[in-house]
């Protein structure tokens, strides 16, 4: 009870938690041991702005209705101090008389009071703790999702617990998907994007506190979205969503165009992926795919396929098969060797190899009529062959950082040819009265090189 005679006023709440005034502010006390001072009252809803409230389930909801910028004071500046510190009481005796309920409390308060019961030995606190932790878990509400995902709190469940957990999670955001989007979607698409998310919520915790959301621009700066045309999902991005699956059911998206899956966990691709006809751009940059699905090549209509940043030793042969794609980027793969096949890519016009482990300059790129760029940068090239001459439309080329000591006479046979970059490599250290003859025919064609 509170003591008005004590000069520190306190309130025991019960075995375990104590509330003292200490210099003008709310202290707690957990087994007579200083936790942590409360740094504001929620005490009132203007009767304005009741209707606002009437579906709030949790203090953490009321809170986020407020002005915020009050917290830095005290919420209200003309009560006394006494009367807020009675108000924090009032609120704990409560918190305590309902089990500890964590929603009679804002989040950032009561699960490290939980968690701090519960280590003192507090029965209760030790009961309820982790039921408190899930259920809120699956609250749908996401501050407080997000609060014990970023505290860590999951942690303090078992494999069995997080499993359970997970299922329910699964099935709340699996239905709430549903609810939103089930009438502007096909329902085998709306299916997809389902699986795309359950499959992957374990691992994600950006999964578990956003939504993926319709958006009118999807691009590859963008984070989680899908655009729609026609009830059909034309566009689709999950960057750094830590996925680790990709559904077969991705076959079922017919009318995609542009697939972005960045900065995932990706080790590899469903073969389901090759029946994507319409998909014309395919972003998988830093992932760890080790290989290609050999379906890659019944792509008809891709022309833009990045693979950077990923450990690629090999590229399938069917890769002859994509007729339209106009861009292929492949830095930082473990490449050692191109497959022959890579001369059927006609369209091909910009090509970028560099920071692999390739010795030889790959023959088969001398086929690319259409390349006009070429990166070859930071491999382990020792020659050019002659036949570069046969890239007629080739405007860059990319060649420093390798183990060049020489250069073919035809590379100044290049009809397009614009810049050449062949810093960082042996020839340059000493030029021979060749190589010497070689760049100053370049420059004699206004070809612009960079040692």
């Amino acid at each position: 009870m509170l003591s008005k005679e004590s000069p520190t006023e306190e309130f025991k709440v019960n075995d375990f938690i104590t509330l003292k005034l200490e210099k003008g502010k709310t202290i707690i006390y957990i087994n007579d041991k200083k936790f942590l001072h409360c740094k504001y009252l929620l005490i009132d809803i203007p009767i304005n702005k009741i209707k606002d409230f009437d579906d709030i389930n949790s203090i953490d909801e009321v809170s986020d209705k407020l002005d915020h910028s009050l917290e830095e004071g005290r919420f209200y500046q003309n009560v006394p101090i006494e009367m807020e510190f009675w108000g924090h009481c009032s609120n704990l005796q409560t918190w305590v008389e309902n089990q500890y309920d964590t929603r009679l409390l804002h989040s950032n308060l009561a699960f490290p009071l939980l968690k701090k019961l519960t280590d003192v030995g507090d029965p209760m606190a030790r009961r309820v703790f982790k039921d408190e932790i899930a259920l809120r878990m699956v609250s749908g509400y996401k501050g407080v999702i997000t609060y014990l995902i970023q505290e860590n709190y999951l942690e303090y469940l078992n494999e069995e617990e997080l499993e359970v957990l997970h299922e329910s999670l699964k099935k709340m955001i699996a239905n709430e998907f549903k609810r939103t989007y089930r009438d502007v979607i096909f329902n085998t698409e709306l299916k997809t994007l389902v699986d795309l998310i359950t499959e992957n919520v374990r691992n994600s915790k950006t999964l578990l506190t956003t939504r993926l959301k319709k958006l009118d621009t999807i691009n590859r700066k963008t984070h989680m979205g899908f655009s729609i045309e026609n009830q059909g999902v034309h566009a689709l991005a999950l960057n750094k969503c830590r996925l680790t699956n990709i559904p077969d059911s991705i076959q079922n998206l017919t009318s995609l165009e542009r697939l972005y899956l960045e900065e995932n966990t990706l080790r590899n691709l469903p073969e389901e992926i090759g029946q994507l006809e319409k998909l014309k751009s395919l972003y998988l940059e830093n992932n760890q795919l080790k290989a290609l699905p050999e379906s890659i090549g019944e792509l008809k209509s891709l022309e833009e396929l990045f693979l950077d940043h990923n450990s690629l030793q090999k590229l399938p042969e069917t890769i002859k098969s994509l007729s339209s794609l106009k861009i292929l980027s492949i830095w930082g793969n473990n490449l050692n060797k191109i497959p022959d096949a890579i001369r059927q890519l006609k369209a091909l016009k910009i090509l970028g190899l560099s920071f692999n482990h390739l010795k030889s300059f790959p023959d088969a790129l001398t086929n690319l009529k259409s390349l006009q760029n070429l990166d070859l940068s930071h491999n382990k090239l020792t020659r050019i062959p002659a036949t570069i001459r046969n890239l007629d439309s080739l405007k860059v080329l990319w060649l420093n950082n390798n183990n060049l000591k020489s250069l073919p006479e035809s590379i100044c046979e290049l009809p397009s040819l614009q810049q050449i970059y062949l810093f960082s490599n042996p020839i340059i250290n000493k030029l021979d009265a060749k190589s010497k003859s070689i760049l100053k025919k370049l420059v004699d064609r206004g070809i612009n090189y960079k040692i």
